[in-house]
């Protein structure tokens, strides 16, 4: 496993393309919210209180690493406080926060297709508990972009990568951030392939 990486996962439709259990592999993994069902990434965030609790009522925060909101702790769940200043973020953008505060050099957002697909949600868990229906329009991700922002401004010694934008998008304020970079799922690939 390398530490300079970090792989953090968004649930845009994107991250479908990749083997996620298997990225635990190759550095430690962050996930948001209901991807506790699919398998346990190194370090879980969620930061909606009825995801937050069903999370800590199925007993996974007492095995295994996760982060929410104090406002959403059970007592004795074994859940952990979000660190302070992530506090009004997003599940995708906390855990990018988080994962900016390890020694990982490089941060993989992976599924973080921000935008909506057919004009409709671009969520894979959409029309689940605590998610909003399939047929939803996009949800607003102006707060998204402008919290992962002000991460890469205030971790510049971090390496920001977006790998496998939907159809190349990624706002144009990340390119201005001279630690970020977007990598190809082939790319991207390749690269797991030689470490």
């Amino acid at each position: 496993m390398n530490k300079d990486f970090a792989f953090i996962l968004g649930n845009g439709i994107t991250r479908l393309q990749v083997d996620c259990e298997g990225l635990l592999d190759y550095g430690y993994v962050y996930g948001c919210n209901r991807i506790y069902q699919e398998f346990a990434p190194t370090v879980l965030v969620s930061t909606d209180a009825g995801m937050a609790r069903e999370i800590q009522e199925s007993g996974y925060s007492s095995r295994y690493t996760h982060y929410t909101r104090t406002n959403h702790l059970i007592a004795e769940s074994g859940a952990r406080t979000i660190p302070k200043h992530l506090h009004g973020y997003s599940s995708g953008p906390a855990a990018i926060g988080i994962a900016a505060q390890t020694s990982a050099c490089y941060l993989f957002m992976i599924g973080f297709d921000l935008k909506g697909v057919n004009n409709l949600i671009n969520n894979i868990y959409a029309g689940t508990s605590h998610y909003k229906d399939k047929d939803n329009e996009p949800m607003y991700f102006g707060n998204w972009v402008e919290q992962i922002n002000t991460l890469m401004k205030s971790h510049t010694d971090k390496r920001f990568v977006h790998v496998n934008p939907l159809d190349n998008f990624t706002d144009e304020s990340f390119r201005k951030n001279h630690n970020f970079s977007i990598m190809s799922l082939d790319e991207f690939k390749r690269m797991i392939n030689k470490t």
